[in-house]
């Protein structure tokens, strides 16, 4: 549908105290990708269609609330930049602040039909940021508040993957709508936005040897080595041009011509329990979560439908989080990327013909494997200046956001009804979710090559196992 968007105010909201000017050097982990990750949350109605003065406070009370919280989450005020010694890439806390955009449509939240599908139309409700010659131009952390002509609202969020990872971003949120309700500042954890303790703890002479001279030696490491027997896709040799080089490749249109799309799959709660429970009794597991059934779910049909050859090596990769796994533990106030891929590698053949349970016990072990020197190991690999990205046909990703519970992020329009992720720097990355529009449910949201569309929505719906 066309959704018409009319911008009424443009603003850069600051700390409403400004903190000392510093520097925050970035781990290899931060590196990774330093492109904006876009999510919009909508919120129906809850009161009459015309605009009153209680939705117009709510508004004023979150811009307010966006300048406080900024005092304490202060590098989201700042500027990527190159380090000219280095050449890594680092944040200016330099206290420019965030983009802020307060627009409306006269478009009903209902007239989109299912939220928490992509449409094209969504990339208007998030600020639109110019081509920059100078990654430090633009901000890290972007914000668009849209008011529906139903009453219902949108708060479209990006923000950079080198200034948080994805527990970071919650927190941050959180904490902004936690201030927008008018709650007590003293209630929210205090952000540890300093990487070095977990620099220092990779570097110092009681961690784990090895180099990082090239990425292409750290053989002793679970998921760089799976990759070895995938071909490259996107390659850069050092921070300045890996954002180009991951920018273009993810542009490239799949084979066959037809461009990738953006699939959101849905899935019960009832069918989840019941894999689970078939899972543990079948494959003699101790335990099976709901993200080590939809992770092997997803890779299943994903690859069934790229009809790869049956003796084609292949790879599932999904980030795990770090914090309480480093020996000292990072701590949950940690804002920086602290995750590590876990990696499960085997041919074709061999994943469509196991039974779901091998699948998942291959997961669980996968994730056994991340240890404290597992993941200084990695993290000491990512410091090299070698970058590469394989290709996205024999690597399947998941993320995991069914921790955050999206729905409790009140700014004052009560909870969230629904949520919708943009496009990705790989867009091809399945992120699982919470289906906010169905209680209990599951969202899958993956993009694949438009040929293979249909035949992933019958495989993931196939149910028999």
């Amino acid at each position: 549908m066309e959704l018409i968007v009319s911008l009424k105010e443009t603003l850069t909201p600051r700390p409403c105290e400004l903190s000392k000017r510093q520097t925050i050097e970035l781990s290899g982990l931060d590196r990774i990708s330093p492109a904006i990750l876009y999510t919009i949350f909508f919120y129906k109605s809850q009161l009459s269609h015309e605009l009153s003065s209680s939705e117009v406070d709510v508004v004023e009370r979150a811009k307010r609330a966006l300048q406080k919280v900024l005092v304490s989450w202060f590098p989201a005020a700042g500027r990527l930049r190159i380090n000219e010694g280095t050449g890594k890439l680092e944040i200016d806390c330099n206290n420019e602040g965030v983009s802020m955009i307060i627009a409306e449509t006269d478009s009903k939240l209902q007239e989109l039909g299912r939220l928490h599908k992509y449409k094209p139309c969504y990339e208007k409700l998030v600020p639109q940021l110019p081509e920059a010659g100078d990654i430090s131009e633009n901000p890290v952390v972007v914000v668009q508040i849209t008011r529906f002509s139903c009453g219902g609202f949108s708060v479209g969020f990006g923000s950079s993957h080198a200034l948080f990872d994805g527990s970071g971003a919650f927190n941050f949120l959180a904490s902004w709508a936690h201030l927008s309700t008018g709650k007590d500042e003293s209630d929210l954890l205090v952000p540890n936005h300093s990487r070095d303790s977990f620099l220092h703890a990779i570097y110092s002479p009681n961690s784990s040897p090895g180099g990082a001279s090239s990425i292409y030696e750290q053989d002793h490491i679970a998921a760089i080595q799976d990759l070895y027997n995938i071909p490259m896709q996107a390659i850069a040799s050092n921070d300045r041009c890996w954002e180009t080089a991951l920018s273009k490749f993810s542009q490239i249109d799949p084979p066959g011509g037809l461009q990738l799309q953006l699939v959101s799959l849905c899935i019960g709660e009832e069918v989840v329990e019941a894999w689970k429970g078939l899972a543990v009794e079948q494959g003699k597991l101790s335990k099976c979560s709901t993200f080590d059934v939809l992770c092997a779910h997803i890779w299943k049909a994903r690859v069934k439908a790229l009809m790869l050859h049956p003796c084609t090596n292949i790879c599932l990769q999904f980030p795990v989080d770090c914090r309480s796994r480093m020996n000292p533990p990072l701590g949950k106030n940690f804002t920086g990327n602290a995750f590590v891929l876990a990696s499960v590698s085997c041919l074709v053949s061999d994943l469509l013909q196991e039974p779901l349970h091998n699948i998942i016990r291959r997961i669980q072990a996968a994730k056994d494997v991340i240890t404290d020197e597992y993941i200084k190991l990695y993290a000491k690999a990512l410091e090299s200046s070698d970058k590469f990205f394989p290709s996205m046909r024999e690597l399947t990703i998941v993320t995991d956001w069914l921790r955050f519970p999206f729905h409790a992020l009140d700014f004052g329009w009560g909870k969230v009804s629904s949520a919708a992720l943009l496009a990705t720097p790989v867009p091809e990355t399945a992120f699982l979710m919470l289906n906010l529009e169905e209680s209990g449910g599951f969202l899958v949201r993956i993009g694949i090559g438009g040929q293979h569309v249909q035949d992933l929505i019958t495989n993931f719906n196939n149910f028999n196992y």
